[in-house]
């Protein structure tokens, strides 16, 4: 597997992205939310409702699925001064005198021996936490925290994991007496077999027994509960569900989530509801792969290699599978073969001798568009600076690793301009990771004080606060008004997710395009290959403009009720194209002064279909950073805005009386001193 190959760091952070807005960890941290809000108790486990959420998989393809919940492994900084441990697990036991951790990943196989047919829903309850029976080293497994689901629909993809943990070294778990049990629920026409519902411990010194990144599947990721960092108090906050559709790694299935919230607001599915066939048939077109899947002139597919013996696939039922830009170049860096047969790459083509001229097209663009706005000349690349501070971030952080964490292994070593190879430099840029890769046998001893974690949205220009701000932005260079060409573009596998699949997924690390979820609710729905089963049939709308305190200006708008709130939106438009996900409360929109046009109209509906519309006038993007973004100013009650900055088109009350600004390039109100360029409107009325 890759983590094998590049060290525990890589291995626990391939699938952590998912979620790293601002750079933190989004599913092992969940929702951060302030100290204000209050602390509530944990649910009785076993007994209480509250102690179980439902994992619901619907089955809309031609052929049956197969199913797979891990428990993860919980080694993090945790209360009571604990370096490896589970504040979940610590505030679901009421004990924060026990770290709690758990050292062992566990698998939930549902249905492996049949799998669930077309047309089927499958459906298990999972508990907060259960305590296993036996000599399992873990006090606890904590089913709720980064937990994971696998989709598989070709059984011996399947086979690949759960025959090793079946036989005769598997390491079936059972539970004490009183422990919260996971079972099969008691949903209408639940196809869940508890005869052919096992549970195993990893054993991570028998191969096969976790599942590997060569055989074919699905990955999704949610963390139930919001729990915040040992730092704020480790306070649990909410039950809720944080999730999101991710495409990270990989893309294989077309999977929709959606929340089961009975009795709360209606909430869409993330994803993508697309046919199995049309989903496969986009991803052979963009990818150029071949009839037989054997090669791909675009870019790289998984190898599903055929058996000279019997003319057969290794995996006999399953598609084409695409590997992201940063598995790719993971795999380029560092290529791994299936079950260790050099004739066997994971991903093909390899060229052999390695040969980056023979790369697939948009890998080779990819290569040459970095190389081309991280160095002079700058040929063919008009947004150079955007590029500039990322490539500062990433050069800073090789330095740091390679001055401290001593012996790098091979293909980490410089080889260029004090650089490593182009693809495991782009392999750490397309994952939004420090190089932080322990030398092999010394775990642990790359430590974020050797090479600090890379610059957050919230530092200054100083400190290259806005190397993730611009990061975020050019994952969509193809949108206007940045209209990238393909060969100009950062990572064309975004645009493949968002455009060519349509899909409201993940594409990279720190996807904040697509944001993800957080919302009440007692589990979640996942349909494969089709809409079929989501009580919602519409799709989430996506997230707001993010908006960076040093970096961007701002429209907040006031708060709206139940019975009235902010339906919708149009960003430098007379009228509204995109629905606010949260009516009520829809946080600040973000107006980066870079790429927005000005004069500007902000034009908004509520929910009873009324409009109101603010029309900036101007916007400042030159001088140092931070920009002075508008003149300075500071409301009064006669005066609550710059007629130089803001007119009221439909010259309202509300826009004339209830849209205050402030303007200052360095707030003294702010204890870091941020600018404050900020709109903030009066409720809807």
């Amino acid at each position: 597997m890759i983590g094998e190959k590049i060290g525990l760091f890589l291995k626990r952070n391939l699938h952590s992205r998912t979620m790293r807005a601002a750079g933190l960890g989004f599913l092992m941290v969940a929702c951060q939310l302030g100290k204000a809000d209050a602390a509530i108790e944990p649910p009785k486990c076993p007994g209480d409702v509250k102690c179980y959420k439902e994992i619901r998989v619907v089955n809309n393809t031609d052929g049956p699925i197969y199913a797979v919940v891990q428990g993860s492994k919980q080694l993090n900084l945790a209360l009571g001064d604990c370096p490896q441990g589970d504040t979940w697990l610590q505030r679901a036991l009421k004990n924060t005198k026990e770290c709690f951790p758990v050292k062992n990943t566990y698998y939930i196989y549902i249905n492996p021996t049949k799998g669930i047919p077309k047309g089927a829903t499958a459906s298990i309850s999972l508990p907060w936490w259960s305590q296993p029976a036996g000599r399992v080293p873990d006090k606890y497994i904590d089913w709720w925290r980064g937990g994971r689901i696998y989709i598989f629909d070709d059984q011996t993809a399947l086979n690949d994991s759960f025959k090793v943990n079946s036989g005769r070294q598997g390491q079936p778990v059972t539970f004490v007496g009183g422990s919260p049990l996971v079972s099969c629920s008691t949903l209408a026409k639940n196809v869940c077999d508890s005869a052919d519902l096992k549970i195993y411990k990893v054993n991570d010194a028998v191969v096969g027994s976790s599942i590997e990144t060569k055989s074919p599947l699905q990955l999704n990721e949610w963390t139930f509960a919001d729990v915040t960092d040992p730092a704020l108090g480790g306070e649990l906050l909410t039950l809720n569900l944080n999730y999101n559709v991710s495409n990270v790694d990989q893309i294989y299935l077309p999977v929709a989530m959606e929340p089961i919230n009975i009795g709360g607001p209606p909430v869409g599915y993330m994803g993508s509801t697309m046919l199995v066939k049309d989903f496969r048939a986009k991803l052979v077109s963009f990818t150029g792969a071949n009839a037989d899947q054997t090669n791909a002139t675009n870019w790289p597919i998984y190898n599903n290699p055929v058996n000279k013996t019997t003319n057969k696939k290794r995996y006999p039922n399953a598609g084409i599978r695409v590997p992201s830009t940063l598995t790719l170049f993971n795999f380029y860096m560092n290529p791994s073969f299936i079950d260790g047969n050099t004739a066997l790459p994971e991903i093909i083509p390899l060229p052999k001798p390695f040969d980056r001229d023979k790369l697939p097209k948009y890998v080779a663009a990819i290569e040459k568009n970095w190389t081309n706005c991280t160095t002079s000349p700058f040929t063919n690349c008009p947004l150079k600076d955007w590029y500039t501070p990322i490539k500062q971030a990433f050069d800073k952080s090789y330095k740091d690793y390679f001055a401290n964490c001593q012996p790098v292994p091979p293909y980490l070593d410089k080889v260029k301009n004090d650089l490593p190879s182009p693809e495991a430099y782009l392999r750490f840029v397309h994952g939004w990771v420090p190089f932080r890769v322990d030398p092999v046998g010394n775990i642990g001893f790359c430590t974020p004080a050797k090479v600090p974690d890379l610059p957050k949205t919230e530092q200054p220009p100083a400190e290259l606060g806005y190397a993730p701000v611009n990061y975020m932005k050019i994952q969509y260079d193809y949108e206007p008004p940045l209209n990238a060409k393909i060969d100009q573009q950062f990572n064309v596998y975004t645009s493949l997710v968002h455009v060519i699949l349509n899909a409201s997924a993940y594409a990279f690390s720190i996807d904040d395009h697509e944001s993800f979820q957080n919302h009440p609710g007692t589990g979640l729905i996942f349909a494969i290959g089709g809409g079929a089963g989501l009580p919602i049939q519409e799709r989430i709308p996506p997230a707001i403009p993010q908006f960076y305190e040093w970096y961007t200006a701002g429209v907040s708008l006031g708060p709206g009720t139940a019975s009235l709130g902010w339906n919708s939106y149009g960003i430098c438009s007379d009228v509204t194209n995109r629905d606010f996900a949260n009516k009520i409360n829809p946080n600040t929109i973000g107006l980066n002064p870079k790429t927005t046009p000005v004069p500007c109209t902000i034009t908004l509906t509520d929910t009873k279909a009324r409009k109101y519309q603010i029309k900036i006038l101007q916007m400042n993007a030159t001088g140092p950073l931070p920009f002075q973004i508008w003149p300075e100013f500071t409301p009064t009650g006669a005066k609550p805005n710059d007629p130089k900055v803001v007119a009221c088109p439909l010259n309202d009350v509300w826009c004339k009386v209830g849209v205050n600004e402030t303007a200052h390039l360095s707030d003294p109100t702010k204890k870091n001193k941020a600018p404050t360029f900020t709109l903030g409107t009066r409720v809807p009325q």
